[in-house]
């Protein structure tokens, strides 16, 4: 049974859509992959208040957890407990929900006016929802599906925990290839002409985006349970819960370089330009020059505090403009400032429940996501 089956309670299988409020047609609403990529820091430009207040909570039922998909007007929810909320970004309000036939065990994506959203559990399904109506476009077994979605050039990527790596048309949800390639927490990195896959067996299986066969496989010195993010097109940055950072070469799968964190990482790392930020589970920052691993530099993000020793997070980094959002399994988000080298401010109204996805920024606005309970927004 999978996490978000073991969360959820046993509800019906019916699946169904209820409509409250129309969907606006402005505003960008795109968010293809986890933490909308480039490459897993879309925020790196956005600037965020020195003393942010919550401003709305919305329902997220039992909980999530994945991350929701936030764009402009339109944020995607799906819950442990079966349904795919779309809310208004600035409000909170419901636009409509959707009511699937299993858990979701991770986040949904959105683009060409879809939501795209997967169940767990060995008969979980891809779901294209129509992102206007809330009503189902398309739908497809799959499989237990645990680790995040990628949509790419009109194409849907994906990997179930039963070993399979696929490709779907986003349109139709046309089957276009399978591959056996092991478990995979991490989910699919497309670089270039090539997408990438990383195993929890610690092997890195390099594709091609089109046909699915195999490039190249080679075994790693570590594994992941997080995305991968994209350093170039032909190299891409791995974090492990064993306590390093390395990138991958593609398309070989050979590991360019190491950086030995100390202390598990669990999020994904985020590349900002040349340099790749990665937090340990101690809320340590590393910044690491990608041309210049050598050159590696943490920060204690809770330095010189009573909380250093209960600052614990499984989450990327949240890189803005001044500096990194953290999110503790403790519920809060801090700010640490790259202009003075230290630790800012911690938000004041804390969210229920674990937070183990980082905030997402989006024009100044802050939304986090616990485990358990509503989505809530500061700015």
């Amino acid at each position: 049974m999978g996490a978000a089956a073991a969360l959820a309670l046993a509800l019906g299988s019916s699946a169904c859509a209820v409509t409250f409020r129309d969907v606006p047609r402005e505003g960008r609403n795109e968010v293809p992959t986890y933490l909308g990529d480039e490459s897993r820091a879309t925020t790196a430009l956005e600037v965020v208040d020195s003393a942010p207040e919550q401003i709305w909570r919305a329902n997220a039922g039992r909980g999530t957890l994945g991350l929701p998909a936030v764009g402009e007007r339109v944020t995607a929810i799906a819950t442990v407990d079966r349904w795919v909320y779309a809310i208004d970004t600035r409000t909170g309000r419901l636009f409509w929900r959707w009511r699937a036939d299993g858990p979701h065990g991770t986040g949904p994506v959105m683009g060409d006016g879809r939501v795209f959203a997967a169940t767990e559990g060995g008969e979980g399904k891809l779901t294209a929802i129509n992102l206007f109506s809330g009503k189902k476009r398309w739908q497809a077994r799959i499989g237990d599906i645990a680790a995040p979605l990628t949509l790419a050039d009109g194409t849907l990527y994906g990997t179930s925990m039963s070993g399979f790596a696929f490709a779907y048309r986003a349109e139709n949800g046309r089957r276009l290839w399978t591959r056996v390639v092991g478990p995979s927490r991490s989910g699919v990195l497309v670089l270039g002409t090539h997408a990438l896959v990383v195993s929890v067996t610690d092997t890195a299986f390099v594709l091609n985006r089109e046909t699915g066969s195999v490039t190249a496989r080679a075994g790693l010195p570590l594994t992941t349970v997080a995305p991968l993010a994209r350093i170039d097109d032909s190299t891409a940055a791995v974090g492990s819960p064993s306590g390093e950072v390395f990138a991958v070469r593609v398309p070989s799968g050979d590991v360019a370089w190491r950086v030995r964190t100390g202390d598990p990482v669990f999020g994904s790392p985020v590349v900002v330009g040349d340099t790749v930020y990665a937090l340990s589970n101690r809320c340590t920052l590393w910044v690491i020059p990608a041309a210049n691993p050598a050159a590696a530099d943490s920060v204690p993000i809770a330095q010189a505090d009573s909380a250093a020793s209960r600052c614990v997070t499984v989450a990327a980094p949240a890189v803005v403009r001044d500096g990194v959002l953290v999110a503790t399994v403790g519920g809060e988000v801090l700010f640490y400032s790259r202009k003075t080298g230290k630790r800012e401010w911690t938000l004041r109204a804390r969210p229920r429940g674990e937070l183990r996805h980082p905030p997402v920024v989006r024009n100044g606005q802050i939304i986090v996501a616990p485990i358990v309970g509503e989505v809530v927004s500061f700015r």
